[in-house]
């Protein structure tokens, strides 16, 4: 319950924050910004639910995996998202 109510404060928010950084959105930045938010809410919970069953070694591989993927993936996203062409 306290994660579904995380989920709706950021996706509340998200606007805002946009705003406040003055980026430029456009319907495929946001959809690319939305598709990153659910592989990272993917990240966290597959791997909670391995651990939860017991797979601990699984759960840790999937971190591992995961883990650099989400990182590696939102470090450029950040990039395009930030990036203004200069004329």
């Amino acid at each position: 319950m306290i994660m579904g109510a995380l989920y709706v404060l950021m996706g509340v928010s998200a606007p805002i924050w946009v705003k406040d950084l003055g980026l430029q959105m456009t319907k495929g930045k946001w959809a690319m910004s939305i598709l990153w938010y659910l592989f990272l809410l993917l990240s966290v919970a597959a791997p909670l639910t391995a651990l939860a069953e017991n797979e601990g070694v699984a759960a840790f591989r999937m971190v591992m995996v995961l883990g650099v993927i989400t990182v590696i993936s939102g470090a450029g996203l950040v990039r395009y998202l930030m990036y203004k062409p200069t004329a």
